[in-house]
């Protein structure tokens, strides 16, 4: 075993170590300090990665069986969400299998302008399209993601080979447009949901539709205007033009002649499934919310024969993020049900007394606070749930607009989400097609969040003034 590896197994297990034998804060049960030692362990072992994200789960979770109890370790296995993710991306391999995938991409590649960032802006316009009418950007994305996935593999580009020459690109630009959509309509995630009702709760602010659109439309739409130009300048795709492969796009048409049964049954079990996840929940007497949806999909699939058992097990991708996303939703969970975020809020506060500092300078440190503790959180639903009351909390008897604070939050959702591949399912999915290491995933992340902020302080503040919303 090398000396780097070695110096970051020591790292993990003397955080590990060190806090779960450490003194308990007070207002925390030990068993919810130990479940921190757990959490920050496991966080440490995904970012630092002495060994791929499925081994360093099973090996932390393996351990700490000897001391935690199976309920704590194994309770993100039975979420509904760690299955979804697993299930779309095993329907995803069917694209590829069937090569419906390919066929619409070379349609979609034919029809594209002569640069792939044209090609980006039709797969931002595309996500926007489908974003007010469905709920949930990670069946948007895996809707969006498998069909320009097929164009970077009909050039060349896989994980395996060529990655950055387009599919990296497309990868981190398919979760920086997923998460800002979802910005920009009430109805882009449900999250927001969420959100507007605690607003209203806690705030006393009734966020109706066309009140979130009038906020959004000005700086969360300028995110998602300069999005694909801004990646495409700090993670460039290595091919800048289309037009020599518009000619082999044609050529790849004809190969693949008329379109056979396989295809034809996929394309229209496709399309049911889009319409499930746009108005599935409206439809009475059935459960068809939208994780539901992806398993009737897969289960359509596999009747029709369109994959097969052995088709699933070979979904490396799938298997592998439901190994350490179980376990670290699981454990997150656990220490949200602990109490443990509430606790957090209180000790920041009991630290500063917000009353005393100007109301934008309380703005910018909530909405500071939110962004930090989304290394925490691997479920947006989660975080929103069980930290914007806090948030909310420490706003009411300070100088802050709660309506300022309220919208800032409120965008701030789903484009946090963007700092970590696990912020949120969207990213989940496409992160693992495994273009991207992690570290670019994260730092383009990163500067897609930082170019929001200057957005959203720089020009939102201003327009919601303009417009009479504060």
């Amino acid at each position: 075993m090398d000396k780097v590896r070695l110096l970051k197994i020591a790292a993990i297990a003397a955080v590990m170590i060190g806090i779960w034998n450490g003194p308990v804060p007070t207002g925390l049960e030990a068993e919810t300090w130990h479940i921190v030692a757990l959490y920050l362990g496991l966080l440490m072992g995904l970012v630092f990665r002495p060994f791929s994200e499925p081994v360093v789960t099973l090996i932390i979770v393996g351990l700490a069986s000897m001391f935690m109890k199976s309920s704590i370790l194994l309770r993100g296995y039975g979420n509904d969400m760690a299955w979804f993710i697993a299930t779309v991306t095993i329907v995803c391999t069917a694209f590829i299998k069937t090569g419906l995938g390919k066929r619409i991409a070379y349609n979609l590649l034919i029809r594209a302008g002569n640069s792939t960032l044209g090609l980006g802006y039709i797969m931002v316009i595309t996500d926007l399209l489908l974003s007010p009418a469905t709920g949930s950007n990670s069946s948007r994305t895996s809707i969006i993601y498998p069909i320009f996935q097929n164009i970077a593999q009909g050039i060349g580009s896989t994980a395996e080979k060529a990655p950055r020459k387009l599919g990296a690109f497309l990868e981190v630009l398919m979760y920086a447009s997923s998460q800002t959509t979802s910005a920009l309509f009430l109805t882009g995630m449900a999250t927001n949901a969420i959100t507007v009702a605690l607003m209203s709760e806690m705030l006393g602010i009734n966020m109706t539709w066309g009140t979130w659109v009038l906020a959004s439309a000005v700086p969360v739409g300028l995110i998602l205007l300069l999005a694909p130009l801004v990646i495409y300048k700090i993670y460039p795709p290595e091919m800048k033009s289309l037009s020599e492969v518009k000619p082999l796009a044609l050529k790849g048409l004809q190969e693949l002649g008329p379109m056979s049964t396989a295809e034809k049954t996929l394309l229209g079990l496709f399309i049911l499934a889009i319409l499930g996840w746009m108005f599935g929940p409206m439809i009475p007497f059935v459960n068809l919310k939208m994780q539901y949806v992806g398993f009737v999909f897969l289960a359509l699939v596999l009747i029709t024969k369109v994959l097969d058992w052995n088709d699933v097990i070979a979904a490396k991708g799938a298997w592998n993020i439901f190994i350490w996303y179980g376990a670290f939703y699981g454990i997150a969970a656990s220490l949200s049900s602990a109490g443990f975020y509430t606790w957090l809020a209180d000790y920041i506060g009991g630290i500063i007394d917000f009353s005393v500092y100007s109301g934008m300078t309380v703005t910018a440190v909530l909405v500071f606070v939110s962004l930090a503790v989304r290394y925490f959180f691997v479920s947006n639903s989660a975080f929103v749930a069980s930290f914007y009351p806090v948030l909310f909390i420490l706003t009411l008897g300070t100088q802050a607009n709660p309506m300022v604070v309220g919208l800032l939050l409120a965008f701030c959702s789903p484009l946090g989400a963007l700092l970590t591949h696990y912020g949120n399912g969207a990213g989940l999915i496409t992160f693992a097609s495994g273009y991207v290491p992690q570290k670019d995933f994260w730092r383009v992340g990163t500067t897609m969040v930082a170019m929001s902020l200057v957005i959203l302080f720089g020009i939102g503040v201003p327009y919601w003034k303009l417009v009479g919303l504060w």
